[in-house]
């Protein structure tokens, strides 16, 4: 009974500390949560379940006898008291091999039969108990347990316990697997086992946040080989230097800073008219800056890593030798781009990636080098110790579909995009509402480039389509950039494009980290998205385009800066349903950048990412649209 009173006293613990939060002081039960008689059950039979994912009894009557921790409640002296210390005597002395009995409901457990070998086992702190386990399928739709579902179906592992759906597809990729593909059974061993391993060390460091979300984090940044192959001291210490990235993948809060900082102004000392130095900005800004810039691919083939290069090289000449800079060039990732970040974090001040698939090779970087700012081209990424930055270049797109429906003769564009990924449904989205402004019956036909039987050209040509907007390019060689009509000769005339001045966005970002006013917290996810009124967003108009035209962008331009016109204010409508109503202000930034929806002049879908080539799906699974769902 002498342990019977210590489980007791654990429970009467959790009941008083649940009371005092305000929550259900004893176990859940699974028929006050659904109806478990009229949904579908599907047998799993005997297996090894986790413990802690055990989280309450079938019914009510049998819940109240046990804490939310599962630790009994009923006093010393009950035949309850008497009947679980005599199961923690026999699985002390002979083991207790008879499985208990479990619902599963959304990946949690529910004891049917059983719950004193629960309680006890939880009291032994057992990580693990056989259960014949009998899954309840429920009624709605769940996008986590569909894909948790779609994992045990190729790994039966209950372990896997994630916060984002993309993350069940992300842990089957680190080990070679396909979404679907069963694992083989030594690799799911081999997962469970690692898991464990992992467990143990992450519960000393004292981190609350979810374990599965850890594990794939670490996963992700050191590999397999990261467990498998090293020590406890080294493991707890990545751990360590995770705990503030993991706690922003908790949070799943990003902080987009759409205005660069800008230093206060310095009082004056009356006599001198000298200004007063901020103490502050002493400490935090810096007399010189060395940037290093790792590129994917080289300037001289990629027009976006041409524009990344614009930057540096605007950088180098414009500081009078406060900045100074080095490159690296096709480093895509593997080897190359590890080389590369190892090598500029021992020289540079900042590192610029410039893909979002270099952010997972970037972040490791970052962890093990605080004290070098670490940015990475790219937008939504809930990161905290990397920070994003992107441009809004939907204002763009907004005046290209403005302009291109005002020089349409028969109401029909075309867009092509490449892949969905974060900003580009916006992009779409805002050429389409620009056209509508100034044609109500304009229709935009939308294509997408990088599908596996893409052949975008034939299509429009069998529409008859003449006036189209495409990527936009800094190479002239490819005159199907931006927007530009086709004749009826075939020939290209180019009308307009829009532009993303890298030189003054890097320009604005070195000068808040000289003058102190750039955050370099890691405690929360920061992503810079800067436009038109910051200068970093522009178009450029052909000489052929008609005066009248250009007077109307113009005017649309100092709107869209002066914040009294925006594509995303107001009545909007997708291709089936209203977004939101005539007096709605703008939407949220995040709302713009991770739309997901069609506007209702657009003719064409949403491929899925199946459809899409290779490079595409690996752009899609870091950054493509809906890619947490």
């Amino acid at each position: 009974m002498e342990e019977y009173v210590k489980a007791k006293k654990l429970g009467t613990a959790a009941f008083r500390q649940a009371v005092l939060k305000g929550e259900y002081p004893c176990v859940e039960n699974l028929e006050s949560i659904t109806d478990t008689k009229t949904l579908a059950r599907v047998p799993l039979g005997i297996i090894q379940i986790p413990m802690d994912m055990i989280t309450g009894t079938l019914n009510e009557a049998r819940g109240r006898s046990f804490a939310r921790n599962f630790m009994p409640l009923m006093e010393e002296g009950t035949e309850f008291a008497y009947k679980w210390a005599a199961v923690y005597k026999a699985q002390e002395t002979i083991g207790i091999n008879d499985p208990v009995k479990v619902f599963e409901y959304k990946h949690r457990f529910y004891v049917q039969e059983g719950n004193k070998r629960v309680s006890v086992f939880r009291y032994l702190k057992s990580p693990t108990v056989t259960a014949d386990v009998t899954r309840i399928m429920p009624e709605e739709k769940d996008s986590l347990y569909e894909a948790f579902l779609t994992f045990y179906k190729a790994a039966p592992v209950y372990e896997m316990d994630f916060t984002s759906a993309s993350s069940y597809r992300k842990l089957c990729k680190i080990f070679g697997y396909s979404e679907k593909e069963t694992w083989t059974k030594d690799n799911v061993q081999r997962l469970q086992s690692m898991y464990y391993s992992f467990r143990r060390i992450y519960e000393k460091t004292g981190n609350e946040a979810s374990i599965s979300d850890a594990f794939l984090l670490y996963l992700s940044l050191y590999g397999i080989e990261g467990i498998r192959r090293e020590s406890e001291t080294v493991i707890a210490t990545r751990i360590r230097r995770m705990r503030d990235e993991i706690n922003v993948k908790k949070e799943k809060d990003i902080s987009l800073v759409e205005a660069p900082q800008t230093a206060k102004a310095s009082p004056r000392l009356p006599v001198l008219d000298l200004p007063v130095p901020d103490p502050l900005q002493l400490l935090t800004g810096r007399k010189k800056l060395h940037c290093a810039f790792i590129y994917d691919e080289s300037p001289m083939t990629s027009p976006a890593v041409f524009e990344h290069e614009t930057g540096r090289i605007f950088l180098e000449n414009s500081f009078q030798g406060r900045i100074t800079t080095e490159k690296y060039e096709n480093c895509p990732s593997g080897e190359a781009l590890r080389k590369a970040l190892k090598k500029a974090s021992e020289n540079a001040d900042v590192i610029f990636t410039t893909s979002s698939l270099q952010m997972d090779e970037t972040l490791r970087t970052a962890l093990a080098s605080p004290d070098v700012i670490c940015m990475n081209a790219s937008l939504n990424q809930n990161v905290g110790a990397v920070i994003c930055y992107d441009a809004r270049t939907y204002e763009a797109k907004f005046l290209l579909g403005a302009l291109a429906a005002s020089l349409s003769k028969d109401h029909v564009l075309a867009f092509i995009a490449d892949y969905p990924v974060y900003g580009t449904l916006a992009e779409i989205n805002a050429f389409a509402i620009g056209a509508a402004l100034i044609d109500p019956l304009c229709k935009v036909y939308l294509a997408w480039s990088e599908t596996l039987d893409s052949d975008w050209k034939e299509q429009m040509k069998r529409l008859n389509i003449r006036m189209y907007c495409t990527e936009d390019s800094s190479f002239a060689d490819n005159a199907e950039y931006g927007l530009f009509r086709l004749e009826d000769d075939e020939s290209i005339t180019n009308l307009a494009c829009g532009v993303v001045n890298t030189a003054v966005y890097y320009e604005k970002l070195a000068k808040m980290m000289l003058d102190g006013t750039f955050s370099t917290s890691r405690k929360k996810a920061v992503n810079y998205w800067w436009g038109m009124s910051e200068g970093v967003v522009d178009v450029n108009l052909s000489g052929s385009i008609p005066y009248q035209a250009k007077k109307l962008i113009t005017l649309l331009k100092h709107a869209l800066m002066e914040g009294t016109l925006d594509p995303f204010a107001g009545e909007l409508h997708s291709q089936n349903a209203v977004i939101q109503d005539a007096y709605a202000p703008r939407m949220k930034s995040s709302d713009i950048v991770a739309m997901d929806w069609l506007s209702d002049n657009i003719i064409g879908t949403l491929p899925p990412k199946e459809m899409f080539t290779r490079k595409a799906q690996d752009m899609m699974e870091v950054s493509g649209v809906g890619k947490d769902q």
